[in-house]
């Protein structure tokens, strides 16, 4: 399996995505797979020629030559899944910034990621260009037709509240803020936010906020020049309650996590294969 990561070059699109990623699997390799762990990000995907199986911690992707596209959204999983691709694949995936999809899709998130690995279709040509665009040989010139998609998608969001949450949850100085705090900084009951949160991110804010710090830890970690091994217990009140939150989003202990974890292109995908 091959994977290439591209940013964004339209300045629009660079303050709502993240990435896009091409996953290619020659018909040669069987099969590959992987552990992936909660992320802040909605991913989209597009596949050619697959079918997929989804559970709550399991999606296995395979070949199927009746099936022209496959197209998918993962917003809402808070625990590690098990990846596997069988067979030809050819992939390409949008990483949208916390709210960044929201500003290129008619409804709330929410009315499209029902279920673990839900079926996405938010525009009437929206398979048919991703089928189009999948056929592209030529990896740049891929990237630079889903751009235009996206652009062509394009419309004004805002959310005023949860653009205000988002700075305080990733403000450092914040990141073991309580929720009762946080409410009375915005002015905003709990319950409203919650509401906010479910509409465009389909996470609770003390998901969002432990995963923040999950990521924040692994990025720590990786950034430890030292090579001390301590550095991702920073964000943590103990070094129990890291323990707790990396089992829970990993499966593993933080000494396990990082003596197997995979860091793909400049570390922007944290995959575990197995």
């Amino acid at each position: 399996m091959t994977i290439k990561v591209y940013k964004p070059e339209n300045p629009i699109l660079k303050k709502y995505i993240e990435c896009f990623y091409i996953l290619e699997q020659t018909s040669e390799e069987s099969y590959t797979t992987y552990f992936t762990f909660p992320s802040i990000y909605t991913i989209v995907t597009a596949s050619e020629k697959t079918e997929t199986l989804a559970t709550k911690d399991r999606i296995i992707t395979r070949y199927c030559q009746y099936n022209p596209i496959e197209t998918n959204l993962v917003s809402n999983f808070n625990e590690p899944v098990l990846v596997s691709y069988e067979g030809l694949i050819n992939e390409v995936t949008t990483y949208f910034k916390p709210l960044g999809i929201n500003a290129f899709i008619p409804n709330d998130l929410r009315d499209y990621s029902e279920g673990s690995f839900p079926d996405f279709n938010p525009y009437e040509d929206y398979k048919e260009t991703m089928a189009a665009i999948l056929s592209i040989k030529d990896p740049h010139e891929k990237i630079r037709a889903i751009e235009l998609y996206w652009l062509s998608k394009f419309r004004p969001f805002e959310d005023t509240l949860l653009t205000q949450v988002l700075a305080e949850m990733f403000d450092t100085n914040n990141i073991n803020q309580s929720m009762t705090k946080l409410s009375y900084t915005t002015g905003r009951s709990r319950t409203t936010i919650n509401k906010h949160f479910d509409q465009h991110i389909c996470k609770t804010p003390s998901q969002f906020k432990k995963i923040i710090r999950f990521r924040a830890a692994i990025q720590s970690q990786l950034d430890d020049k030292n090579g001390v091994g301590l550095s991702y217990s920073v964000d943590y009140f103990d070094q129990s309650h890291m323990i707790r939150d990396f089992k829970k989003l990993t499966g593993f202990t933080p000494k396990v996590f990082f003596s197997k974890t995979t860091t793909l292109e400049k570390d922007l995908i944290k995959w575990m294969f197995i």
